[in-house]
């Protein structure tokens, strides 16, 4: 009985600080909504079904506290899923038929599947001398001249034509072919309109237009807002009033600067505050101010003129700032931005104008500038290394963002979306022990978010098991200690300097780049130019995340 209660039903036991101190193998996929679970059973709700993870849950208060929690049955979803394409197919049904528009639905071989009222109205022609006949059939017994579905199978697109019929009737055909996944046609679908009736109806299609657009935006935001890889994974509270304090200030143009270690998420903030803001439709476009070289900086965001320096375009170019217009323009890791231009960032910020590189005429922009950083900018503007005027424009709203070893609740949760997102990427199976969780949930996580998601991607990716273990893991975290000691072994013989000294320069560069939060401040302290330091980095074949 025991056995059967623990393989069918999720069970969180509770400690009397209401913190789960067990869970068995079914309710461990359940533990993205413990928070919800737990605020229910402290309002003493004994009894209610959660939709958001399609299941029932129980509460008993014995021995502290008890959860059981019962997904729903196969056969349960699979009644509702038919329900709901009974509904579905019911209302398209209703909106074929009521539509004033001839709606004609044939197969992929041109046999006539459905017409609609209104295309009798329209065409003279009834239901009994249509459905179940073949265009081609039409064609040949003269009833229509020719057929804008036939054609379409034949051109393998939409099609639009004037169609003649034996009523005596001239109508406008516009036939579009649906396709299945493969994006083979398995139906067309004609929409008919009597031609003289069209200019009477000019400020119908116009508006219909502008509500299916409207309509297709909706299902493209609802889309992105259920789609987990635009999604935030966040259980723990410190990470929810984040998400809170950004979806506020989204909508107004006040300046912000999102602060945390690297690896944290800052973009992640970002792209939701673009989600919902005003400027959605505009672009929203991103610079790492420390990874392009002081000298080209200010060109990149800018713009320069014709002529402007050596090696520029004929034709100039316009810089990211005003392609950015009237959208959101990102500036990553801000404190590594020249001073003097910070200066040109507070005029845009205040003047709203920007001159290119070269140029005397200014620009008029109208653009959102969102900063970020992992530096201290208090205490760069206290040494001078940072404008104070600068920074108390763009820090009216400040976001930070804790790092993931201040906010454990969501180590869990972001696992299983990566682990989800690998499955579904790979076609695997894989699933993850509870004392792997546990060992990934008590680990501190330096490169936070980007860390935890490159650990779960190595130990899937590098196991041969469906069920990860202590021992992957293990295996894991000891080859990241060996990567990060210093190797001081002499070299095999006969290696040649050259390859020696590479060697060498290839680590040295990797201790340096970890050491410091930028390429800019990393070139600084091995006293050479940012550019000869990205130039070294294309040359080993480095990369920023992989050494952080």
């Amino acid at each position: 009985m025991n056995h059967q209660l623990n393989s069918s039903l999720g069970i969180i036991i509770l400690d009397e600080h209401g913190h789960f101190k067990h869970t068995n193998e079914v309710a461990q996929h359940f533990l993205y909504y413990f928070e919800t679970f737990k605020s229910h059973f402290q309002e003493n709700i004994q009894h209610y079904c959660l939709l958001e993870c399609l299941c029932e849950i129980t509460n008993l208060s014995i021995n502290n506290g008890i959860i059981f929690i019962q997904p729903l049955s196969n056969v349960v979803l699979l009644e509702r899923e038919n329900k709901k394409s009974a509904e579905v197919y019911n209302e398209l049904y209703e909106v074929i038929n009521s539509s004033f528009d001839g709606i004609v639905i044939s197969d992929n071989k041109g046999l006539i599947l459905h017409q609609n009222p209104a295309y009798g109205d329209i065409t003279g022609l009834h239901p009994s001398e249509c459905i179940g006949r073949n265009l081609t059939e039409l064609e040949e017994l003269g009833v229509i001249d020719h057929s804008a579905t036939l054609q379409a199978l034949y051109k393998n697109d939409s099609v639009t034509i004037n169609q003649s019929i034996n009523t005596g009737k001239n109508v406008l055909v516009s036939a579009v072919p649906i396709r299945d996944k493969t994006g083979d046609i398995k139906k067309v679908v004609n929409n008919v309109r009597d031609l003289t009736q069209l200019n009477q109806l000019e400020t119908e299609i116009q508006t219909l237009e502008e509500t299916n657009q409207k309509i297709t935006e909706e299902l493209k935001s609802l889309k992105e807002q259920l789609n987990p890889k635009l999604s935030l994974i966040s259980s723990s509270a410190k990470m929810k009033e984040v998400i809170e304090r950004a979806l506020k200030i989204a909508q107004i143009d006040s300046g912000v600067i999102i602060q945390g270690e690297s690896g944290v998420g800052k973009e992640k903030i970002v792209n939701l505050i673009h989600m919902h803001s005003l400027r959605k439709k505009k672009p929203l476009i991103k610079i790492n101010c420390g990874a392009i070289p002081e000298n080209l900086l200010e060109s990149e965001l800018f713009g320069y003129v014709s002529g402007s320096f050596t090696g520029a375009s004929k034709q100039g170019k316009i810089g990211l700032i005003e392609a950015a217009n009237d959208g959101i323009l990102f500036l990553d890791e801000i404190g590594e931005m020249p001073l003097d231009l910070q200066v040109k960032i507070l005029r845009v910020l205040e003047e709203r104008e920007i001159t290119p590189v070269g140029g005397t005429t200014p620009r008029t922009v109208n653009v959102r500038i969102i900063a970020a950083t992992n530096r201290d900018l208090n205490a760069m503007v206290q040494a001078g290394e940072f404008r104070k005027d600068l920074f108390y424009r763009l820090n009216i709203i400040p976001i930070i963002i804790p790092p993931l070893r201040e906010r454990k609740e969501d180590v869990i949760p972001l696992t299983y979306h990566f682990l989800k997102e690998l499955n579904e990427q790979y076609g695997l199976n894989k699933q993850i022990s509870s004392e792997v969780l546990e060992r990934l949930r008590r680990y501190d996580w330096p490169g936070n978010v980007r860390e935890l998601q490159n650990m779960v991607e190595r130990i899937v990716l590098m196991s041969e098991d469906n069920v990860l273990k202590s021992a992957h893991i293990d295996k894991e975290f000891s080859n990241d200690r060996v990567n990060d000691r210093v190797e001081t072994m002499i070299p095999e013989a006969n290696v040649p300097l050259k390859q020696y000294l590479a060697s060498i320069e290839i680590h040295f560069l990797k201790e340096r780049i970890k050491e410091h939060p930028s390429l800019r401040s990393a070139a600084r302290s091995l006293d050479i130019d940012q550019s000869t330091l990205v130039r070294k980095m294309k040359r080993y074949n480095l990369r920023v995340e992989d050494i952080k």
